[in-house]
């Protein structure tokens, strides 16, 4: 005769069964409240510290590369730098344009307030430190002029452009982080390196550490990032990725360009 399930008997190993199952049940629910109420401490970390380290090595590079050694210790060739601070020159009047397109594309106040102030933080970066760095190397309006935009620039400033023009506002706006991101890290990394006497390019190395991370523009960048991402989607969000990678890697090849003078051919 079946017995009923009151009186079925369980083997040792019905018994361990069970004692896992119960165990895994009170870890998930553990692991649940522990995310409501540390959700800092549980998650690995923000969208753009994420995308910070994924790039940290192609940073690293660039960092190292040639142009950027040769500046920090004060021995870059002055013919260099001055086809290089030409060359930013048309770089920002093209990064300003991008700007202007994220501006009209902006989904709400907090794009568009950012874009109009990064809008005049190139203004002033133009009228400021490099308007000096003409005068101190005798770069006229008549070389700025003549002079053409190189290969790497262009290629650079058409993918921002069409980034900004065709892409979700949130992909064309992160395009535009590695720049203020690499600019401040070689900042602060050339100015730990310490002062080199006599350095000609000081001031230039100067004026991208000024600040702290905490109280940087570049960290409110970053924080805008991170706020965008929480609000889009995973599609969204890679595409975000992959126009960062994507950046950043134009940036190494802007000053590689300019550093071994590729030009357009003639």
């Amino acid at each position: 005769m079946k017995k009923s399930s009151a009186t079925r008997r369980f083997s040792p190993f019905s018994f361990h069964i069970i004692d896992m199952r119960v165990h895994w049940k009170r870890i998930a629910a553990i692991s649940i409240c522990l995310l409501l109420i540390l959700p800092g401490k549980i998650h690995a970390g923000s969208f753009s510290e994420e995308l910070w380290k994924l790039g940290y090595a192609d940073y690293q590079q660039i960092l190292h590369m040639p142009f950027n050694r040769e500046l920090s210790n004060g021995s870059l060739d002055e013919k260099i730098f001055k086809s290089y601070i030409i060359q930013d020159y048309f770089f920002l009047q093209n990064f300003r344009k991008t700007y202007g397109i994220l501006l009209s594309r902006s989904p709400n106040e907090e794009g568009t307030k950012f874009v109009l102030d990064s809008i005049k933080a190139i203004d002033e970066e133009v009228a400021g430190i490099h308007h000096r760095y003409f005068k101190k190397f005798n770069i006229s309006s008549e070389d700025l002029s003549t002079a053409i935009a190189y290969p790497s620039i262009e290629f650079y400033n058409s993918f921002l452009i069409k980034t900004a023009a065709i892409e979700p506002f949130e992909v064309g706006l992160i395009a535009m982080l590695p720049c203020h991101r690499i600019y401040y890290q070689l900042g602060v990394d050339m100015k730990k390196a310490g002062k080199r006497e006599g350095n000609k390019y000081q001031e230039w190395i100067d004026g991208y550490a000024e600040q702290s991370w905490e109280t940087s523009d570049t960290k409110k960048f970053a924080d805008l990032i991170d706020l965008y991402a929480s609000r889009t989607s995973i599609e969204t969000r890679e595409r975000m990725k992959q126009a960062y990678r994507t950046a950043v890697k134009l940036e190494y090849i802007f000053w590689d360009g300019v550093y071994r003078d590729i030009k357009w051919p003639p």
